[in-house]
């Protein structure tokens, strides 16, 4: 990462909105080679208290419930606390299915929302690289409460609904208009959570209905005019740690490429970096006659021992 930390001294700025699991390993593991710096939002005063306790020096964690504009609104704390949200459950749906009782509101508290816009401002933050965000429905609420914040961001993570399990909350295809609408494109579809219907619950497999995911969207830097921020050295080599944190090398190299090709890289700067990226992204697959269906039954496996309704954190 020598190379990259040279292009950027300052360190990765990153927003976690939903945070109560903590840090994403992925972030974790990159701090020892390059510099992170973390922002959490937990609503949850108790929950937040206990995440900042833990003393960790690359993260603070702000105890704001973020939103589209400064408004009172009704937190549903629910059953699977990991599921509490501003939008009410729609139990005309969730009845239907195996996991209705961890859907079930154990109290309602009035909470004061705030735009990330606003938040950032009033702490000083500024330059933000990568926003996460796992709110259970607040999605498009947040991203239009973030339209300044947005100018600056190379890459969103979001929890998306493909159903309405949240009554009024947006979908998958409200968020992805949204986002479009900003300038990213989609990248990647993890599907993170299935729900299985009360009758013929012990019929087929345990997937049941793909009701909600997380996708990951970039800026498609290449395709850029020279002129864009996104070619600053320093931005740019963040996005490009961004990249790499999900594997997306590919996309690494041609974004150096077309730097280069705008005057924004050196030729020793364009190598040192191509040479990082070739070296980290060679994967150690093996190719045999049968890989394919070997694949295949790996994944029908694994369907049987993943606990897809609650814990699961995603799959990148």
């Amino acid at each position: 990462m020598q190379a990259l930390r040279t292009l950027s001294p300052s360190p990765l700025k990153l927003i976690d909105i939903g945070a109560r699991a903590g840090i994403n390993p992925r972030w974790l593991n990159l701090i020892p080679n390059f510099p992170v710096q973390i922002i959490g939002f937990e609503p949850d005063e108790a929950e937040c208290a206990a995440l900042n306790a833990k003393g960790e020096a690359f993260v603070k964690y702000l105890p704001f419930a973020v939103g589209k504009t400064v408004e009172t609104r009704t937190f549903h704390l629910l059953k699977a606390a990991g599921s509490s949200s501003l939008f009410r459950p729609n139990y005309a749906f969730i009845n239907r299915c195996v996991s209705a009782p961890n859907y079930a509101i154990e109290r309602e508290v009035q909470v004061q929302t705030n735009t990330l816009d606003s938040i950032l401002k009033q702490e000083n933050i500024s330059d933000i690289d990568y926003i996460k965000i796992d709110t259970e429905g607040c999605e498009r609420d947040i991203l239009t409460g973030a339209t300044e914040t947005l100018k600056h961001v190379f890459a969103v993570e979001v929890e998306v609904w493909f159903n309405p399990v949240f009554t009024d909350a947006p979908l998958f295809r409200d968020i992805d208009a949204m986002l479009s609408e900003q300038g990213f494109v989609l990248f990647d579809l993890a599907k993170s959570n299935y729900f299985k219907r009360k009758i013929g619950k012990h019929l087929g497999g345990p997937k049941g209905q793909l009701v909600a995911g997380d996708a990951i969207y970039f800026r498609d830097i290449p395709s850029l005019p020279p002129s864009s921020l996104f070619y600053d050295k320093a931005k740019l080599a963040r996005a490009i740690v961004i990249a790499m944190q999900y594997c997306y090398f590919d996309f690494a190299l041609e974004a150096i490429q077309q730097a280069r090709a705008h005057g924004k890289l050196s030729e020793f700067e364009f190598n040192a970096v191509a040479t990082l990226l070739e070296n980290a992204g060679r994967g150690g697959t093996i190719d045999f006659r049968g890989k394919h269906t070997a694949e295949k039954a790996v994944k029908r496996i694994g369907r049987f021992l993943t606990k897809f309704e609650w814990d699961y954190l995603g799959n990148w």
